[in-house]
């Protein structure tokens, strides 16, 4: 009689434990970004959790934190206690590139969050404004090792500067980098003329190229893009040791349970399968990048080592 009474503790303690894990979220669940409103992360975050809000009812409410390369955002959810209920775009430019730029991080990023899923990943590509004349890759080398450090060129994000970097020294030329607040700013000054070249995601570029505002040189990453085949990639025009890609993913504080992982995990995943969600993706210049659980991790941790080789061969300094 006793062992049945045991029994039936016992059941209902584990009904009443998943009862409660079928009840995420049980409040609205804070997603921060560390990038202004209608950036291309911004803009990914909330296509994908509009998805998961709509079947699965959901509250989700999308918070901005711009400021310092993501860092400033990125930090307050490194910090959050880990419920659930604080989660964070992570990137290139939060997990990968930004924390080794900044002389002053206050987290490690990967050590300090529970890295749940990819969302996507984008490629890098230099561009030009065509009036200028630079028809090739080849011909703006030959005008800035013509003209040493007169050639200058503008980023706005911590991809960008390392991508354009990067470009720099496998071209073996000295040109001179402008920071912006944003990406939108470097290409108006390119378009302006007051710079000569940018290395920015696709998706900020795509338009300006297909309008002519711009000319698209390369692509940083291993293979040319689906979005924009017609561009060679800096291997093709003989650059070596300039393949870069960005990614976006979602994360939260270290110590997220096993449940709660699982539910983000997937809830991204079939988001990411649906054909109109992919057709939008696209459309903003990026590719669905499924990956969860221990593999993305894995991922979030290559990338920091793969950027750090980057930025060190580039000869990036802190700031």
């Amino acid at each position: 009689m006793r062992s049945a009474t045991i029994a039936l503790c016992l059941a209902a303690l584990i009904g009443a434990a998943e009862a409660i894990a079928q009840q995420y979220p049980v409040k609205p669940v804070r997603f921060l970004v560390g990038f202004s409103a209608g950036s291309t992360i911004d803009t990914v975050s909330r296509v994908v959790l509009e998805e998961i809000r709509r079947s699965t009812g959901a509250t989700i409410v999308v918070d901005n934190r711009p400021g310092a390369l993501g860092l400033i955002s990125t930090d307050l959810a490194a910090k959050a206690a880990p419920d659930g209920y604080t989660l964070t775009a992570s990137s290139s430019a939060t997990n990968s590139s930004g924390p080794q730029l900044a002389k002053t991080v206050p987290y490690d990023p990967v050590k300090d969050f529970t890295h749940i899923g990819g969302v996507f990943r984008f490629d890098l590509m230099l561009v030009v404004n065509p009036a200028q004349g630079f028809r090739t890759v080849h011909e703006l080398i030959a005008e800035a090792k013509k003209n040493p450090d007169k050639l200058t060129f503008g980023y706005g994000s911590a991809t960008g500067q390392v991508a354009a970097s990067s470009f720099n020294r496998a071209a073996g030329i000295q040109a001179r980098g402008v920071p912006y607040k944003g990406q939108p700013l470097a290409l108006n000054d390119l378009m302006g003329g007051q710079i000569n070249f940018v290395a920015a995601d696709i998706g900020a570029l795509m338009s300006l190229v297909r309008a002519g505002k711009l000319a698209a040189l390369g692509v940083s990453s291993s293979k040319r893009s689906s979005i924009l085949p017609a561009v060679p990639t800096f291997a093709e025009l003989g650059l070596k040791d300039v393949e870069l890609s960005g990614w976006f993913g979602m994360s939260g504080p270290a110590g997220l349970s096993p449940e709660t992982t699982e539910w983000w995990a997937r809830n991204i995943s079939a988001a990411l399968a649906r054909k109109e969600i992919i057709e939008q993706f696209r459309a903003m210049g990026v590719e669905p990048d499924p990956q969860t659980g221990k593999a993305f991790q894995q991922f979030v941790r290559e990338q920091y080592d793969v950027w750090g080789k980057h930025i060190r061969a580039a000869g990036i300094e802190a700031q």
